[in-house]
């Protein structure tokens, strides 16, 4: 679970310079929402290690959806996450366009679910990520969804 905290983005995302926070979503019943966490602007897990993160990054070098879309599944495999279906198109619930990947990873010798989605908007990158064992991701993926499903940015 230790790798799993520390979710994959840090480095995918390493060379952006943190943005103000400027979203807004909504911690699903079953998750706490966790303080002081410099690396996330938002932060919650369950009682089972299911955690659901928020960073926004700067919008630099200034690029598309496509482009750091591009940049996050690129690292993520190299790091040796396995893309689970294609990269879906998504909207925000105020309807800024993003897209979503889904993968797989062993950690520790257990099975893992990773999802994570990118927003554009202006000079912000949004990126919203969730991640567990499979054991409680699956049975948690209602929550996982609703919070995705509430994201505003």
């Amino acid at each position: 679970m230790t790798t799993l905290r520390r979710l994959p983005l840090l480095l995918a995302l390493s060379l952006l310079a943190p943005a103000c926070a400027s979203f807004h979503v909504n911690t699903p019943n079953g998750f706490a929402e966790l303080e002081d966490d410099s690396r996330y602007d938002y932060r919650a897990t369950n009682a089972d290690g299911v955690v659901i993160a928020v960073r926004v990054m700067r919008n630099e070098p200034e690029a598309s959806l496509e482009f750091w879309g591009r940049v996050v599944d690129e690292r993520l495999r190299r790091q040796g996450y396995t893309p689970q279906g294609n990269p879906e198109p998504v909207r925000s619930a105020n309807g800024v366009p993003g897209v979503m990947f889904r993968y797989g990873a062993t950690v520790g010798g257990r099975a893992h679910r990773y999802q994570v989605a990118v927003f554009v908007r202006g000079k912000k990158v949004y990126v919203m990520e969730a991640g567990g064992d499979t054991e409680v991701f699956d049975p948690a993926a209602p929550a996982v969804a609703r919070a995705f499903g509430s994201f505003r940015t």
